[in-house]
């Protein structure tokens, strides 16, 4: 085999969306991974004439109808086009539209959901205060027992920093 058709081969693997792997076969030629399979262009398609391979219609002048799919070019399922109703049912499984529509009437909308991430919010500001105070009070102790000068000045740097924090929560 040429290495015209070791190239083309190539190519046709690559066109099919195979990966092309670090690794050579024996005989020289990159392996690949094509559907889960490991291949070699030169030694798994011997008996495969080049001919039979499936060239893009684009190059061998072929018909829509006789080009093999391109999967690299295929919608994945979940960008294909669906209905709206069809859309909440996947969004929300085990809801149906209907009982969505009959829960914003009910009066449940946005602003119970902002009420909760209000509280939500208090309650991890006032948690995240608590665990700041904590280590403030444990690098004033540490700050009082240091004698490295480097070290003192990384604890400075870090008390700053903790007192930054602490005054933007207070705000």
């Amino acid at each position: 085999m040429n290495e015209d058709e070791v190239l083309a081969k190539i190519t046709r693997l690559l066109e099919k969306g195979c990966t092309m792997l670090a690794s050579h076969h024996d005989c020289g030629a990159p392996l690949f991974r094509c559907q889960g399979d490991i291949v070699c262009p030169v030694c798994s398609f011997q008996e495969e004439p080049l001919s039979t391979m499936r060239v893009p219609a684009t190059e061998a002048g072929w018909g829509k109808d006789e080009r093999t799919p391109d999967p690299c070019r295929e919608q994945p399922p979940q960008m294909q086009k669906k209905s709206p109703g069809s859309a909440m049912e996947e969004d929300h499984p085990g809801h149906s539209v209907a009982e969505d529509q009959s829960d914003r009437s009910m009066g449940r909308d946005q602003s119970d959901h902002s009420i909760q991430d209000d509280v939500l919010l208090g309650s991890v500001k006032d948690n995240l205060r608590s665990v700041l105070l904590l280590r403030l009070r444990e690098l004033t102790d540490s700050l009082r027992a240091e004698q490295d000068l480097d070290k003192l000045e990384r604890l400075l740097d870090c008390l700053d920093a903790l007192l930054r924090v602490l005054r933007s929560l207070q705000e």
